[in-house]
């Protein structure tokens, strides 16, 4: 266990405040900078040190806050991993993690993954770790799988988003931004590039992440930090791109990308893992223009 020193926490603390106070200034790009750089600076599994639990609900926080639950989820995903091994032979502490986990995955209507989170949070901690939730998710948790099955059906029709289509002026507004951003972002105008993918996500209804353009455009966005150097605000950007789309789009370059992106924030496990899907998805030619250290670090990995 990693325990802070009170000037640590204190330090951590007024980072946190921070956070919130630019948030709600309207200053959320400089807050979410801020956030993640504590991501960064405090080490995984957030179960092993004193102020990881306070950390994942601070980002599930801001960004519920934002209205794009989906960005926190791979911080959770991360976390629940190290926490379903480390159930096999000990005692997980924040058992609640895992019904945040699902909480996140039904905000993104994925009702079958958000049910097998549940299902392990009820295992863990029984039925009085959903109080301070959606009576749904105990439920979910409950029922038989054929129940599950009718669930499905009365929920997706109860969803407000559920068959709805983006209307023509925004898909039109959508195409002229991603657009112009994809031409800034050639040109190296990163800056320009961020600020209108931004607009682009923006105008899209909350969640955000639950329409279908939402990853061609966080990708892009993520693409745009990446060339600014700004990796830790690149990376969740990448990581609920690739999230949404390994299913049934697969991209070799996205991959790429979040192995890249893993490697220059330090997590050369994750880089290895998403450079080698990538180069196995598209071959050295993905590499073409990038820099040498990366299929490098992929060739001395393989060694």
């Amino acid at each position: 266990m990693l325990v802070y020193t009170p000037e640590e926490e204190e330090v951590f603390f007024d980072q946190i405040d921070k956070v919130y106070s630019l948030a709600e200034d309207g200053s959320t790009t400089e807050a979410e900078a801020i956030l993640l750089q504590l991501a960064a600076d405090v080490p995984l599994p957030r179960e092993d040190n004193t102020l990881g639990a306070i950390l994942l609900e601070s980002i599930y926080a801001f960004y519920e806050q934002k209205g794009d639950t989906g960005m926190a989820l791979p911080h959770y995903l991360a976390e629940t991993d190290f926490l379903q091994e480390k159930m096999k032979t000990e005692t997980v502490k924040n058992p609640v993690h895992f019904v945040t986990t699902g909480s996140i995955l039904v905000d993104l209507n994925e009702l079958d993954r958000a049910r097998d989170y549940f299902k392990i949070a009820l295992k863990l901690a029984k039925n009085k770790i959903f109080n301070d939730f959606n009576p749904d998710f105990l439920h979910m948790a409950l029922i038989s799988d054929e129940e599950f099955e009718e669930f499905k059906l009365t929920y997706t029709s109860q969803d407000d988003s559920d068959g709805e289509a983006l209307t023509e002026d925004i898909l039109q507004e959508l195409e002229v931004l991603v657009a112009q951003g994809n031409d800034l972002l050639e040109e190296g105008d990163f800056d320009g590039a961020i600020t209108i993918f931004q607009k682009a996500i923006s105008i899209l209804p909350e969640p955000a992440e639950t329409w279908e353009v939402y990853p061609w455009i966080a990708a892009p966005l993520a693409d745009a930090y990446f060339g600014k150097g700004e990796y830790t605000l690149a990376l969740p950007y990448f990581q609920i791109a690739n999230d949404l789309t390994q299913d049934e789009e697969p991209n070799a370059f996205l991959k790429m990308r979040l192995g890249q992106t893993f490697l220059e924030t330090g997590n050369t496990e994750d880089a290895s893992i998403y450079l080698i899907s990538a180069y196995e998805m598209g071959g050295e030619e993905v590499f073409d223009g990038e820099d040498e250290k990366y299929l490098k670090h992929l060739k001395l990995k393989n060694t």
